[in-house]
């Protein structure tokens, strides 16, 4: 009899120990769930694949693909995909050259082939090479794409994301031709392109200087463009081409045939003195409030922030405004009048004017006068020569109170040390208008007028824009050149 009782004392006693063991592994398995659900490394987000909008490529170049993944990814492949088949492709790192892949902040570490060794990364660019048993006279190509990332989920095989893209073969060059232009550029000055540049799948067009790019406006009929470029005083080279480039990276270059003519400007030194710098250069420090006195470490310091420091924040202010071009619609006329800002107003200093800056015959620093400096009486009546929006009505460092001008086609004009303005960002102001007054805010001795003529915000020789022939020779008579061969086409 006791040894039934014994039996039965052992047999709860095991049962209660099953029970209290199922009681642990139960909470162990909602405690690792719990972990599971919240732990990064078990995260459930699937990897990205990108590729560009218009999915086309030419065959030369590599066809970038973006890869991304919010914890990291352990590897990845690519493939062709032909008759139900797929064939693997060769990848290639793009993140550390200057491929356009569409990664904001791709990470450079290198690849190791198609996985990564090292550190998780979380976004990278990779390009595949023209396969090479691709059938001739292809019109496209299946890529399937998979990545796999650094997450424990599914059983510690993480998450995969596997895409197919279906990608169009273009390996045909955009046309481009150059339908009219200004005959000559001289150096610091303005000139006209009109060209012509078709392809279906057109991505962009810009023209180049060598050293400055320019955008260029729909002009009169479908697939025409117009555009005013510069030719920096700053740059004696000009090498002016028009690129245009479609989505598939085909690429065509036409240069503009432009008589080139070089300008000898000004040169002239200008000793500084004591009461100079202790008087408009350190009072225009505190009116720009961003240093004190007491930082700079002696008078010439005070100078040399004014003068390259500011001046390079004024000149990038004033670009910003300059730079509207509408890209989009369709112009046919640009009946641009002379600029005449100031009525009787005495040429106190000219554009492109190079001022070296001397203390005790000494090198302090240098500047380029990018504008026309005009005097008549104090607080005199500024008037738009054009209509125009303002695109900026505010104190700009050096050139104080300053209103800058949009009158279409990239063009617009600066108006600089002001006393007063009837403007406010945004107006359309007729031609005809009192803008301002005149005055001596920013970097200015004297009452008057600095008047600046910017073509896609990069300030251009004025007395071009001042002067009826050369407008009419290098503007007008070229729009109805371009009009009248464009309606023959």
């Amino acid at each position: 009899m006791q040894v039934l009782n014994t039996q039965k004392y052992g047999t709860q006693m095991r049962g209660g120990f099953v029970k209290i063991l199922g009681l642990v592994v139960i909470v162990a398995l909602i405690g690792f769930g719990i972990f599971a659900l919240s732990a990064d490394s078990f995260e459930r987000e699937a990897p990205k694949i990108t590729i560009k909008e218009s999915a086309s490529w030419n065959l030369k170049d590599s066809f970038p693909i973006e890869i991304s993944d919010n914890f990291g990814i352990k590897s990845y492949s690519v493939a062709l995909v032909e008759n139900g088949q797929k064939i693997p492709l060769d990848v290639q790192d793009l993140t550390t050259q200057n491929a356009v892949c569409l990664a904001k902040n791709a990470n450079t570490a290198p690849l190791v082939q198609n996985i990564i060794t090292q550190s998780p990364t979380k976004s990278f660019c990779i390009g595949i090479q023209k396969p090479q048993n691709i059938k001739p006279n292809a019109e496209s190509l299946i890529l399937e794409v998979s990545v796999k990332d650094t997450s424990n989920w599914n059983f510690f095989k993480g998450n995969t994301t596997t895409q197919q893209f279906r990608i169009a073969i273009d390996t045909k060059k955009p046309e481009l031709a150059i339908v009219a232009n200004s005959y000559k550029v001289t150096q610091g000055g303005s000139a006209l392109v009109i060209f012509r540049a078709v392809d279906e799948h057109l991505e962009r067009i810009k023209i180049t200087n060598g050293n400055l790019e320019f955008d260029a406006q729909p002009f009169y009929k479908d697939g025409f463009y117009i555009a005013l470029i510069a030719w920096s005083k700053l740059h004696n080279d000009f090498a002016p081409k028009i690129i245009a480039k479609d989505f598939a990276g085909n690429v065509s270059v036409v240069p503009i045939p432009y008589f080139q003519q070089k300008k000898q400007y000004k040169d002239s030194t200008i000793p500084l003195t004591d009461a100079f710098i202790d008087g408009k250069i350190s009072s225009l420090v505190q009116e720009i409030g961003e240093r004190n006195l007491a930082e700079f470490s002696d008078k010439l310091a005070i100078f040399r922030y004014i003068n390259e420091e500011v001046r390079e924040d004024t000149f990038n202010r004033v670009l910003s405004a300059g730079l509207f071009l509408d890209t989009k619609s369709l112009v046919s006329e640009f009946p641009i009048k002379p600029f005449a800002p100031l009525r009787n107003g005495a040429v106190m200093a000219s554009f492109g004017d190079h001022r070296t800056f001397t203390y005790k015959g000494e090198f302090v620093s240098e500047s380029n006068h990018m504008g026309l400096d005009l005097a008549s009486v104090k607080q005199a009546p500024v008037l738009l020569s054009n209509r125009g929006i303002v695109t900026l009505n505010e104190f700009v460092g050096i050139d104080g109170n300053a209103i800058v001008i949009n009158h279409g086609l990239g063009l617009s004009t600066l108006y600089a040390h002001l006393t007063t303005s009837n403007v406010n960002v945004g107006d359309v102001v007729e031609a005809g208008e009192v803008i301002a007054k005149t005055g001596n805010t920013g970097l200015a001795l004297g009452d008057h007028l600095h008047f600046s003529v910017l073509v896609q915000g990069y300030e251009v020789w004025n007395a071009e824009w001042m002067d009826a022939q050369w407008i009419k020779l290098n503007i007008a008579d070229v729009i109805a050149e371009a009009k009248a061969i464009i309606d023959k086409i």
